[in-house]
């Protein structure tokens, strides 16, 4: 059977979505995710964090920033501050600078920005 232009690109999209939903399907047949989030708990912390300390070395620590100290960051305005704030309030404290990413708004640019002056310390 041959098919068109148009068939061609309908064929390829259900081909994708079922490998899609193939991968679905086994990440819950095997209960574990496919990709692993850089989340973190307040368990996973060390005890003897300081949240009260929102710089060291003249980093900013997004851990314990306020959503005001936030948006002294090169491209971080204050809605996406309070993203940044909601999520770690929501999912815990960040283990690396890199889990900063995984909030929503907050891609590889606007990391490559930030990154030179943000710790998690």
């Amino acid at each position: 059977m041959y098919l068109s232009g148009k068939g061609k690109i309908i064929a390829a999209i259900c081909v994708i979505a079922a490998a899609f939903c193939a991968g679905l399907i086994i990440e819950h047949i095997d209960n574990e995710p496919l990709v692993e989030e850089m989340t973190s708990t307040a368990e996973d912390f060390p005890k003897s964090f300081d949240y009260e300390n929102h710089f060291t070395d003249g980093l900013l620590n997004i851990n314990a920033a306020t959503a005001e100290e936030l948006t002294e960051l090169d491209g971080i305005g204050e809605k996406l501050a309070e993203r940044i704030v909601a999520y770690r309030d929501e999912h815990g404290a960040f283990l690396q600078t890199e889990g900063i990413m995984l909030v929503p708004g907050i891609g590889e640019s606007v990391y490559e920005q930030i990154k030179d002056n943000i710790t998690v310390e």
